[in-house]
């Protein structure tokens, strides 16, 4: 072995020692666990070219799409003690020449799958112009075909960016074992990512006794600061196994293995001219996360005008705000004079989450209708965003 080689293994080492907190559990979590979460390296290219701009002293976008894991639910504190945060100031210790020039996004929502992560793809990713992407939804994804599609329509959205990112998948698992990592790996494999299996490198582990669930995660999903930690260690390992492969051109494959619907999905503006009519509807400031404006019915309107649009599409997405509170009401989703779904933005378990639907309407122009319900005209409710694909 090479001295350059072997001082990189230790320096990996020292990284990875300084990502694990000091404590009992972080000696459980070991090199061969950390090893056994490495998946593939994919196609390298995009990643090198990331790696180069780095060491060029140049600026480098990080960007993390996912649900609460990603988020940083039961982190410690939540912004800097989470997986994503740690694994990009890992990223920038490895690689960077200029620390100040790594730009870290954070975009994961509690609660939300891959559905949301396509439909606010441009405004929470690819307005950043990434170069890495990391995309974590394995526990909050099903398994049926549609939520395999709109896997897939993610992972071609991310990759056909104007900004040709390198996307990185990263599966992750709840208390039971159950994750999405079958299609998403098959997804994977076909489109050359990198990807990282958090549940290859712990499951072993937890079913032979040498590791308890309550060492890795503070609940039945999310992990703790140790576990966030170990999850950095995994990502950091990824990097330098990844940047040992050389680089060649990426080739995208010509088809797809479950449907791409939903990567030319475009978003709502609120001046878009497919808007033929803001009916009970007014546009301006909501609170949902990354959603900071939307479309809102308040209480004192009662007229019954609708949101009317015209849109070319077969399929759309609506996204709206759910609460715990009784004023929230329900919307209605009529497509060419016929009810197709009604929204409820009331519920018993809402936290003020964003709640987002996929509803089919087959080739063609098509008049949408977003009314408020006969029973909630006096009522609030605030959709966030809607998306349509050809």
């Amino acid at each position: 072995m090479s001295a350059n080689r072997l001082w990189s293994l230790l320096l990996s080492c020292m990284l990875i020692l300084s990502v694990l907190p000091a404590c009992a559990e972080a000696s459980l979590f070991t090199q061969e666990m950390i090893e056994r979460s490495f998946v593939s390296a994919g196609n390298t290219e995009r990643l090198h070219r990331a790696i180069d701009k780095a060491k060029n002293g140049e600026e480098v976008s990080i960007v993390y799409l996912g649900g609460s894991i990603t988020e940083g639910s039961a982190a410690a504190p939540q912004k800097t003690g989470c997986y994503a945060y740690l694994s990009a100031q890992l990223f920038a210790e490895k690689f960077m020449a200029d620390k100040s020039q790594l730009k870290y996004h954070n975009a994961g929502i509690s609660g939300t799958p891959s559905l949301l992560g396509v439909t606010r793809c441009e405004k929470d990713v690819l307005s950043h112009n990434p170069d890495i992407v990391f995309v974590e939804f394995a526990v909050n994804d099903g398994t049926d075909l549609n939520s395999r599609m709109v896997y897939e329509s993610l992972i071609c959205k991310l990759m056909e960016s104007e900004s040709q990112p390198a996307v990185i998948l990263i599966f992750t698992l709840t208390s039971n074992g159950y994750n999405a990592q079958e299609h998403m790996q098959k997804i994977g494999k076909h489109y050359k990512l990198g990807m990282i299996s958090i549940k290859d490198a712990v499951w072993p582990q937890l079913q032979q006794g040498m590791l308890k669930w309550r060492d890795y995660s503070s609940d039945d999903v999310h992990p703790n600061n140790a576990g966030h930690a170990f999850m950095a260690a995994c990502i950091g390992y990824y990097l330098d196994q990844a940047a040992a492969v050389e680089p060649e051109p990426y080739v995208a494959p010509r088809i797809a293995l479950n449907g791409r619907t939903l990567a030319a999905l475009q978003n709502l503006r609120k001046d878009d001219p497919a808007i033929l009519s803001m009916g009970m509807f007014d546009y301006g400031a909501v609170n949902c996360y990354s959603y900071k404006q939307g479309w809102r019915h308040m209480s004192n309107l009662n007229d019954q005008g609708a949101l009317t649009l015209s849109l070319d599409t077969s399929v759309m997405t609506i996204v709206y705000k759910q609460e715990r509170n009784a004023i929230c009401g329900k919307a209605e989703v009529w497509v060419d004079g016929k009810r197709k779904i009604t929204l409820n933005s009331y519920s018993d378990s809402a936290w003020g989450n964003p709640v987002t639907e996929m509803i089919f309407l087959g080739k063609g122009s098509h008049t949408v209708e977003i009314r408020m319900a006969e029973d909630s005209l006096t009522k609030t409710f605030s959709l966030l965003d809607v998306g349509y694909a050809p």
